[in-house]
């Protein structure tokens, strides 16, 4: 019922992509598991869901292309996502969340070169080494969070981004590196370190036991360092976007990041064995103010102030 309503506001009244979007907001409640995705999908005004849900679905399901088996295989399976995602956009798509991500293209005039950035991040982490830096996975997080980041940013605020791109990227940038502390124990699973390993040597942690998930007193150090980094930066961040169009979205995105950093604190040798997922009721402490903000109230003064129109209409 509500996603019905969500279509409505939106003024897509095709059958066929109502379907579309429908398909996208089951994904994305079914895979989210609790990340921002979902939460952040109930922030956004009604009459943008279902272009926000478009958005986060493509994003996991590419995601899920490139993360698990064999680098081949991996490297095949996105690139055949990659091809049928920029067809999807020239002719439409029988894939219920390709035909909904080209619809939302077309009606924010997304350039494809977005995606095609947004894919490129994603291939170059197949098969990637540990990074050696803390400015190789600020990049590495950067390519891959930041234009996703920016994309949604462009939709939830028609194309007003501007100039502050490169302070949104980041923004996206400390996200992914808050969800690479919270999936340490997964991506061991996998045999992948995003951790820099410069990191590792000024803390004294051997791969290999870090590999082993063996928690040492070193090990804690080199957490606690990689989540002060993230945590020292926000604020700042926070400060800087605070005038722009995503300023709101920047102190939801911080309180949501503050409050995985704390976890994975308080996590201690667990963080090794098992992913940091949060509470319900601590997201919804973190979001609510923007759902609040999301949702129009009464006006008994006049009518309510329009969302800035789409640059092309809903077809």
């Amino acid at each position: 019922m509500l996603v019905r309503r969500w279509l409505d506001e939106a003024g897509i009244h095709d059958p066929v992509l109502r379907q579309c979007y429908t398909a996208c907001v089951r994904r994305l409640h079914t895979c989210d598991e609790g990340r921002a995705g979902w939460w952040g999908l109930r922030a956004a005004p009604a009459a943008l869901r279902p272009y926000t849900a478009a958005l986060i679905a493509h994003g996991w399901t590419a995601d899920a292309h490139s993360d698990t088996g064999p680098v081949e295989e991996r490297l095949r399976r996105l690139d055949e996502y990659h091809r049928a995602s920029l067809a999807a956009l020239k002719s439409g798509s029988t894939d219920p969340v390709l035909h909904a991500l080209a619809h939302t293209f077309r009606t924010f005039d997304l350039p494809s070169s977005l995606l095609q950035r947004g894919f490129d991040a994603m291939r170059s982490e197949i098969g990637r080494p540990q990074p050696a830096t803390y400015e190789d996975w600020r990049r590495w997080a950067n390519g891959i969070c930041g234009t996703p980041t920016v994309v949604l940013m462009l939709v939830l605020h028609s194309g007003t981004v501007g100039s502050w791109e490169p302070l949104v990227r980041e923004l996206g940038e400390l996200f992914q590196m808050t969800d690479v502390l919270c999936d340490l124990a997964d991506d061991l699973t996998e045999g992948r370190l995003w951790l820099p390993s410069e990191d590792f040597d000024r803390f004294g942690v051997r791969v290999p036991d870090f590999l082993a998930r063996r928690w040492t007193p070193a090990t804690a150090a080199l957490i606690a360092f990689e989540a002060d980094r993230v945590q020292h930066r926000l604020p700042e961040l926070v400060r800087a976007l605070e005038p722009s169009p995503a300023g709101s979205w920047a102190r939801a995105m911080s309180r949501h990041c503050t409050l995985l950093v704390d976890l994975v604190r308080a996590a201690d040798a667990d963080l090794l064995h098992h992913s940091v997922r949060p509470p319900v009721s601590a997201l919804v402490e973190v979001w609510q103010s923007e759902w609040r903000a999301a949702v129009p109230l009464p006006d008994t003064k006049g009518p309510a102030c329009p969302l800035p129109p789409p640059r092309h209409p809903a077809r």
